[in-house]
């Protein structure tokens, strides 16, 4: 199972959550993201991560691991039971058509997934059923009462026709005495009411939101959760923005909000008497809708003004999010949305593109700054400490205050080396682009661990942040011949790979239309051929085999970067033996790539005269037919290029590749380390991406 869900700290969460009730099965659980990264492969059974990473793997464009290895992951993605929770925080137009995507491919193959969200109108849950062709598979309801939190939970709106003050703060908190959560829309707004309050309130304060370094960030959560979590006897008022909506398991029975659109209110509710009780929920006016969508935040504000003082249960919940929200869903969910999404998964899964990868997942019309007297005396400027901001507030502060201010950009025009970078002065506001990394001097920005960003002068520079060091996983290879290393393999496929994967097995043979043992069958032959390459006279030379002695898949110690490429040559020198097999394409693909993602070019090669004897002696006991003349066993001079990777729009083409290239580099990679702990050693080092 891979579980999706939209920000970072939801992930920690319910990784915790999930190992508590995995431990029970001794089914091992692990949580995935950028700042975090425990399982490049995708490879424990559980997987809990963010729907950028689920997004990225399944394109074979990983967010934190080479691209070289990128169909790794990509073949969990394809074979697994896919959860999309908390949709309704999705991208409409990005993340959530990528996640209609998969799902819709899933949906192909007969593969599991589900969509979760509390704030989403009946006209989504109707469009996916037309979507996916859902019949009595469609869950489209749940009643409050079968959840005992919610059953014994009363929150009570209260709509204010002024705006929020740090004057209601104080008054709503005296009446509360001991506990007080407020949700502005802005940083701004937020940061403004907690310099107001900190000198007046007697109690602890905290400011929470998206302008705060990482490490001061996760020193907050832990604090909140001392405070307004379960049973918690502390006092506290938390001041924050919409980040609390989601990933934060805390509880208030009192909560003053600003006017948002009706799915965020909702979700700021949730965090009122979140485990049963009475709760109040004040909503305050908002003299400007911003950063939400004028339409939405009005239409809100007419529905919660028609229900003053009433009981914000599941129905009318149900009914508010139906009105105001359906007609926008039914624009998010038009077909070309879908099509641009598909196009862009499409275009980062062919170019290896990470940027188009992270576009089909959001807008990100942000940039990074970090805070410096002096770049150009930093050694390695990409270490400093940094906050992601948008980008037009960043452009607005460039106009307003004229910052010095810096860019890092190659210096190609010195060298060719792209590690070779200089700080370029920003002149105009024009220069200022999303995506890029900026450096501001502390004489025009500043930086509180309490209040985050500021934009003030009196800034301290950050720090430069110590990347964590790793060594690269290096095997030590024994002596092997072709013939053992072949049956191994496949050894490993029978072994781990096939129970662990046979529900997919089954649903990959049906979507076929193909016998499942005919299926394993053709799957068995590419794991015993998938080294077919290396029968290269060149490739054995290399390695030391002498004429009359077994060919070697490994001599114990070669360097493999001194070594021909192998993979391509296996391909190519099949090609006219998959050309009947209706799997044929995907596992030449798969066989091209299983040491190297888009590899297609194949050197001039001639197999060594034994070549035919060693094929028959790893085959002979597969019950399928070869025809050893339709094996290339060399080629013309010229050097042939395989096509480099298959259609993304053809699903079926696609999802088997990738669950091909998946058990077959990874029963490659155990048989030639000889354990599984291979796998296990590849997930405890990762590449710095």
């Amino acid at each position: 199972m891979i579980y999706s869900l939209p920000i970072r700290t939801l992930v920690d969460d319910l990784t915790q959550r999930f190992r508590r009730y995995a431990n029970i099965k001794w089914l091992n659980v692990a949580g995935h993201h950028g700042k975090r990264v425990e399982t490049p492969l995708f490879y424990p059974p559980i997987i809990i991560t963010t729907i950028d990473q689920t997004v990225g793997a399944y394109a074979c464009t990983p967010l934190s691991l080479s691209l070289r290895h990128g169909n790794i992951p990509a073949g969990a993605v394809s074979s697994s039971f896919l959860v999309f929770d908390e949709v309704h925080t999705f991208d409409p137009k990005r993340a959530l058509q990528s996640a209609l995507i998969l799902a819709k491919h899933s949906r192909k193959l007969k593969l599991p997934f589900v969509f979760m969200s509390a704030t989403m109108p009946d006209y989504f849950i109707n469009k996916l059923s037309r979507i996916f062709k859902l019949g009595e598979e469609l869950v489209i309801d749940v009643n409050e009462g079968e959840i005992p939190i919610r059953k014994n939970r009363s929150v009570i709106i209260h709509w204010k026709n002024r705006e929020l003050t740090s004057e209601e703060v104080i008054e709503r908190f005296t009446e509360s005495k001991d506990k007080l959560i407020v949700v502005c829309n802005t940083v701004d707004k937020a940061q403004n009411l907690y310099a107001n309050l900190e000198e007046i309130v007697d109690c602890e304060i905290i400011l929470l939101h998206s302008r705060f370094l990482e490490k001061h960030r996760k020193e907050k959560e832990k604090r909140l959760k001392e405070i307004f979590g379960k049973n918690s006897k502390k006092r506290g008022i938390l001041i924050s923005t919409q980040v609390i909506e989601v990933g934060l398991d805390i509880s208030c029975d009192n909560i003053l909000t600003e006017l948002s659109p009706i799915d965020s209110l909702i979700q700021r509710a949730g965090r009122c008497a979140r485990w049963g009780g009475k709760g109040n929920l004040y909503i305050y006016d908002v003299e400007k809708s911003s950063p939400y969508e004028k339409k939405i935040v009005d239409e809100t504000k007419r529905k919660i003004k028609d229900i003053n003082g009433q009981k914000l249960d599941w129905e009318t919940e149900k009914i508010l999010v139906n009105d105001i929200l359906g007609k926008y869903v039914e624009q998010w969910l038009k077909i070309e949305n879908r099509a641009s999404a598909l196009n862009l998964l499409s275009r980062a899964a062919f170019e290896g593109s990470r940027k188009i990868a992270e576009d089909a997942v959001r807008e990100v019309f942000s940039s990074e700054i970090s805070i410096h007297e002096n770049p150009y005396s930093l050694e390695s400027p990409y270490k400093l400490e940094k906050i992601k901001i948008n980008t037009w507030i960043l452009r607005k502060f460039f106009n307003d205050k004229q910052p010095t201010m810096w860019e890092f950009v190659d210096n190609n025009i010195i060298s060719d080396d792209s590690s070779n970078i200089i700080p370029q002065k920003i002149s105009s506001v024009e220069e200022i682009l999303p995506y890029r990394f900026y450096i501001i001097h502390p004489d025009d920005i500043s930086y509180d661990e309490n209040k985050g960003l500021l934009f003030e002068s009196g800034g301290k520079n950050f720090e430069c942040m110590e990347k964590e060091r790793h060594e690269e996983v290096k095997y030590e290879y024994e002596k092997e011949s072709w013939v053992d290393h072949s049956k191994k393999t496949l050894e490993v496929f029978e072994n781990i790979f096939l129970p662990r994967y046979k529900f997919a097995i089954n649903k990959f043979a049906s979507a076929w239309k193909i016998d499942v043992n005919e299926f394993l069958n053709k799957l068995r032959i590419a794991m015993l051929l998938h080294d077919i390459g290396k029968l290269n006279e060149e490739w054995q030379k290399k390695v030391g085999w002498q004429e009359g002695e077994e060919p070697l898949a490994h001599s114990g110690e070669e360097s493999i970067k001194s070594l021909p490429s192998h993979a391509p040559i296996s391909a190519y020198s099949l090609k006219e033996v998959f050309k009947h097999w209706k799997i044929g394409e995907a596992i030449l693909y798969a066989i091209s790539h299983h040491h190297s993602l888009r590899a297609s070019r194949v050197s001039k090669y001639k197999f060594i005269s034994e070549w035919k004897n060693q094929v028959f002696e790893v085959t002979k006991d597969i019950k399928l037919e070869i025809n050893l003349n339709e094996i290339r066993s060399c080629t013309k001079s010229v050097p042939q290029q395989l096509r480099k990777f298959p259609d993304f729009m053809n699903e079926k083409l696609y999802r088997t590749y990738t669950f091909f290239s998946r058990i077959l580099r990874l029963s490659d990679q155990i048989a030639t380390a000889g354990d599984e702990g291979a796998v296990l050693r590849y997930e405890n080092w990762h590449e710095n991406v």
